[in-house]
């Protein structure tokens, strides 16, 4: 008897021990992801100021962009070092702007969260490359409004062939989404005689490649949902001039994850107050 109860706190001690492993092993990786997802982030805030200005990403080396001191390697950890510095430079004291650490923890973010979405590596690696060529296009249309072919047409091109050779999408289903989603944007740019930017339009290459068809649909809907949820309110303040542009990926961006995360659900819940009781 003494034996039996012996060996069963032993095997549940065993299986305790296993757990914390396990859970142990989980957080390590989580963590890792996200402090690689930080520094691709900081990567791109690079790409969204040197690539609409047609700058070498590498050469001149990191500095500020007020008085042009080189960075000290301390002043580029992302997010840590903005906090440290207050948004400031170090130096002349000019603003860093605040796109800075939202875009480096919204990557370190989003790669966890496709780790969690997403259940196997060859996805969850074509999901983080996705998410690069998205941020990068919302890094550069909030600096200049603009999106440079030299990263929506290269991105449409990367992101399609990581879907297809990690069998995350078919060739078909990828195609076709990258089609539905430029074809609409396209023919929107011109019933819009260009208020639209084409540049939206090429983004949503890469966009449909991912989602694929419906879910690119869904995901300008939301885009214009919250466009329209987050700047009337700005509008009616004064703090956006009427007929002021303003950039539209970031609310791209946000209809995107949105459709990721919920867009199941929410397309059955739009067909269940629609269609179906119509019917």
């Amino acid at each position: 008897m003494y034996g039996c109860t012996s060996f069963l706190q032993g095997d549940e001690l065993g299986l305790q021990n296993a757990w914390t492993a396990v859970t142990y092993g989980f957080v390590v990786r989580d963590v890792l992801v996200f402090a690689y997802g930080l520094a691709f982030g900081s990567f791109l805030t690079v790409v969204g100021d040197r690539i609409p200005q047609g700058l070498s990403l590498i050469h001149p080396p990191s500095h500020c962009s007020a008085c042009g001191r080189r960075l000290h390697a301390w002043e580029l950890i992302p997010v840590f070092s903005w906090l440290a510095l207050r948004g400031r430079c170090h130096t002349c004291k000019s603003r860093i702007p605040l796109r800075y650490p939202i875009l480096e923890l919204a990557t370190g973010v989003l790669w966890v969260v496709t780790l969690h979405q997403v259940p196997i590596w060859p996805a969850r690696l074509a999901w983080f490359a996705f998410w690069l060529v998205l941020l990068a296009a919302t890094a550069t249309d909030l600096s200049t409004m603009r999106i440079p072919n030299l990263l929506s047409l290269p991105g449409a091109v990367g992101v399609y062939g990581l879907f297809v050779l990690t069998h995350t999408r078919t060739w078909t289903h990828s195609l076709w989404g990258a089609g539905v989603g430029f074809g609409l944007l396209f023919l929107i740019h011109l019933l819009s005689k260009g208020r639209m930017g084409l540049g939206d339009a090429k983004l949503y290459l890469a966009i449909g490649a991912a989602l694929g068809p419906w879910m690119s649909l869904e995901s300008f809907v939301l885009a214009s949902f919250f466009g329209t949820l987050i700047g009337l309110p700005l509008r009616w303040s004064g703090r956006i001039g009427a007929g002021q542009a303003i950039p539209f990926v970031p609310f791209i961006t946000l209809g995107v994850v949105t459709t990721f995360l919920w867009g199941q659900p929410l397309w059955q819940l739009y067909l269940q107050w629609t269609v179906y009781r119509a019917v």
